[in-house]
């Protein structure tokens, strides 16, 4: 596996960049800052290598961050809402850093902006681990954990998450990519379609709080079941989707295929498979045209779309919801694979 320095953290640490790939060149760039996929490249119809996620034009700029380009989710994916909750009888307060929102968003201090330890297991493997202290960002428990990125003969990029806590607490991961099956700095996602087999949704408040309902899709604009034109989304919701589709009412079953994506463009496709409960669906509303990307262009808004396997967001204030509860002798576990193809 290749690897080399990505760029010089504020304190003189390196950030490292690996190059994972398969025999026929596929393959994702990752960096040891934030477990962020920098890269991932994919064969379009044309057979040309094609680079479908969105990142910074300077790799400095992973630093901070914002948009959490690519990076890996923790201690918790999505939001929390009033940045609280109660485990045990005992209530923990956290950073709300959800703009103008009274929310945790991925875990306030997220994992994505960490340096994580980096082991190479062969050349399509990476594995990073990090310790999160007790306290983290308000969290409860010290967590260790590990993620592996592995890169398949068959055009995919699994993340397998893990981890395990010494006091009870709270755990729910994603990985934030940004895809762009046009490619990237190719400007808006106009001629993608999207599928996602998920019969219910998590309704929001206008604070992007749940509200506990899980309605049915059916008979509404969120029936994603059958492949949709994302011009057809735009049309039916001007800001797009930024919601949570129900996959399972349980965590850990593997569900085959759950969500599909496909550019006319490229004829690249995309296919999710997930031990996770939920998946997030994003359209990529808060993009506003001030990033400068790989390429030289800056993204405007629309310009990418999020797929994020996860827990039912704010679960730890809803005990109905599937349950993010580690315990210590425990290990909590969550694949996702991302399977990418061609239609001819």
């Amino acid at each position: 596996m290749e690897s080399r320095t990505f760029f010089n953290l504020p304190d003189g640490t390196a950030a490292h960049l690996y190059s994972l790939r398969n025999r026929s060149g596929f393959g994702a760039d990752i960096t040891d800052w934030g477990g962020a996929i920098v890269r991932l490249l994919t064969p379009d119809r044309d057979g040309k290598l094609t680079d479908v996620v969105l990142g910074f034009a300077e790799p400095s700029e992973y630093v901070e961050n914002d948009p959490f380009f690519g990076a890996l989710i923790g201690r918790v994916a999505n939001r929390i809402s009033g940045g609280k909750f109660e485990l045990d009888g005992k209530c923990y307060q956290l950073e709300c850093n959800d703009t103008d929102r009274p929310n945790t968003l991925h875990g306030g201090k997220s994992y994505g902006r960490r340096q994580w330890r980096a082991t190479v297991i062969d050349d399509a493997t990476l594995e990073l681990a990090l310790t999160s202290p007790d306290g983290d960002a308000g969290f409860p428990g010290k967590v260790e954990v590990k993620v592996t990125y592995h890169v398949g003969e068959d055009n995919s990029l699994s993340i397998d998450y893990r981890a395990e806590t010494d006091k009870t607490t709270v755990v729910s991961m994603t990985n934030h990519a940004y895809f762009n099956l046009n490619g990237e700095g190719s400007g808006s996602c106009d001629g993608h379609t999207i599928r996602i087999a998920a019969d219910r949704h998590t309704e929001v408040n206008a604070l992007l709080q749940p509200t506990g309902r899980n309605p049915e899709v059916a008979g509404t604009v969120y029936d994603l079941r059958q492949p949709v034109r994302f011009e057809e989304i735009h049309q039916a919701l001007p800001n797009c989707f930024d919601d949570n589709f129900v996959l399972a009412d349980r965590d850990g079953e593997f569900k085959e295929n759950i969500a599909t994506a496909a550019s006319e463009r490229t004829g690249i496709t995309m296919n999710v498979s997930t031990t996770a409960p939920g998946i997030q669906f994003y359209m990529g509303f808060f993009l506003d045209g001030s990033i400068r990307g790989k390429s030289g262009n800056h993204y405007p808004q629309f310009s990418a779309f999020c797929l994020e396997a996860q827990a039912w967001p704010d679960a730890v204030n809803h005990p109905e919801f599937p349950s993010i509860r580690l315990e210590p002798g425990q290990v909590y576990h969550q694949k996702t694979v991302y399977r990418f193809g061609v239609a001819r």
